[in-house]
């Protein structure tokens, strides 16, 4: 059985004892929170897309999501096509150049603050809960709600690069059925990352989604216990995965595998769940006047700066040949977590009109789609590679600047449309009424088609 695993296994074996121990050692149990009316959501209100899995209060809506998981998609994305288009971001003005590289190179940070929001977005029903502001909702709701959230998209991406393998990463033999069962399988059940020659072999930016599996798999555990000690249970979480971090980073060759332990990214998820848990507290404990909206304003500003300065850092990080980013990933990656958590927490009670700038109609579109558009833009880039699109007699071809900005062009715009694609025909549909509920609306829009034919 692979090391990561058994890892994740005893984890899940860990949290099961916590629970049982906090939950029959308590002698005084919390009296049952009222459960609240639930109000209509008024025309026009806008939700963040994996936030409100309560009832639909306008106060539980935070732009700051929608905003934060817009800007990281795209983040992703630079960096992606920085990797294969080499395009520098260096712009001279005046006499002055700008280098916005840094933001190309080390745009991956992103993916932990993807991180962070996923542990968010999960705890703060449970925050609300908590404070009175909805009922919990059962651990069948919450994983029917992961699996139309997440089921829906990836399995159609898996179905059409089955159909059409020239889309896919081909990082098996296409020619050998064994060998296509093996690897869509293990993808199709987020094993992959549990297999070296598997992880991103299909869907290249998938590795995460294994992660984010094993999270949700032990979610209900890590939930039970946090509810309790919010702090003193993610301050266990941060000691468990730093210790693990550094003992990885000290084994030879710490290649892509080793990154892939869920066990490496517990306390990511943790900051954004204790970042819930303050969103939440403050919204009931805290005063936001005037004066402590301009102050978190700052705040939130000096987070974003922290994560550039974090970047330019991470440029001229060296330890025992191992480079920037493998030092990041091992060592200081709770720092942008970390920023990306407190951002998170002090723009939710910023000024109105940063508020209104994070969730502004542009960010709210990307964040709709970001799901899908995360899962298909590395795979449409490799597949443009593939297919030499644009032709250019250049080798390497990253040398012809012109070709390279037609290839960010085309890959930026197929991107999108297979996300609305994905999106509005597959995702949202089903989120909103349904496997059961899709299935009997498309029946009926088949049948009224052929009575009019």
């Amino acid at each position: 059985m692979p090391p990561n695993l058994i890892i994740t296994l005893m984890l899940l074996a860990l949290f099961c004892a916590a629970a049982a121990v906090s939950y029959y050692g308590e002698k005084k149990r919390r009296p049952p929170v009222k459960s609240v009316s639930k109000r209509k959501r008024k025309k026009g209100v806008r939700t963040s897309a994996e936030a409100n899995n309560c009832s639909a209060a306008g106060s539980a809506y935070l732009p700051v999501l929608d905003g934060l998981r817009a800007v990281c998609a795209l983040l992703i994305f630079v960096f992606h096509d920085w990797q294969q288009t080499w395009l520098s971001a260096k712009f001279q003005i005046g006499g002055h150049i700008l280098n916005l590289e840094p933001i190309q190179r080390y745009g991956y940070i992103a993916i932990d603050a993807f991180f962070v929001m996923s542990g968010f977005c999960l705890f703060y029903p449970t925050a609300r809960s908590m404070f009175g502001e909805c009922k919990k909702c059962t651990w069948k709701e919450f994983y029917i709600k992961r699996a139309r959230r997440i089921l829906p998209a990836y399995y159609l991406m898996l179905i059409i690069l089955l159909i059409f393998p020239a889309l896919s990463y081909t990082a098996y033999n296409v020619n050998s059925a064994a060998d296509v069962a093996k690897h869509f399988g293990l993808h199709a059940l987020f094993l992959h990352i549990y297999d070296p020659s598997a992880g991103g072999s299909v869907i290249s930016t998938a590795w995460t989604l294994g992660i984010e599996a094993a999270f949700y798999a032990a979610f209900p555990f890590i939930d039970f216990v946090f509810r309790k000690k919010p702090a003193a249970v993610f301050a266990v979480m941060f000691a468990a995965a730093q210790a693990l971090r550094l003992y990885t980073a000290s084994a030879p060759n710490v290649g892509m595998y080793r990154m892939q332990n869920p066990l490496l990214y517990l306390d990511i998820f943790g900051a954004g769940m204790l970042s819930a848990y303050c969103v939440v507290y403050f919204r009931h404990k805290g005063a936001a006047g005037r004066d402590t909206r301009a102050a978190l304003t700052i705040v939130s500003v000096l987070c974003l700066v922290c994560v550039y300065m974090y970047m330019l850092w991470m440029g001229s990080a060296r330890i025992e040949g191992m480079d920037a980013q493998s030092y990041h990933r091992l060592l200081y990656r709770w720092i942008p977590a970390w920023l990306f958590a407190l951002f998170i927490f002090s723009a939710s009670y910023s000024a109105e009109k940063w508020q209104k700038f994070w969730g502004n109609r542009f960010f709210v579109f990307m964040s709709g789609i970001s799901y899908s558009f995360y899962l298909w833009h590395q795979n449409i880039h490799i597949a443009l590679r593939k297919a030499h699109i644009p032709p250019t007699p250049a080798e390497p071809v990253m040398s012809d600047r012109p070709a390279m900005v037609i290839f960010a062009l085309l890959s930026i715009s197929i991107s999108i449309a297979a996300a609305v694609i994905s999106t509005y025909a597959v995702e949202k549909p089903i989120v909103r009424y349904g496997y059961k509920g899709c299935a009997v609306r498309t029946a009926a829009a088949v049948k009224k088609l052929f009575k009019r034919g």
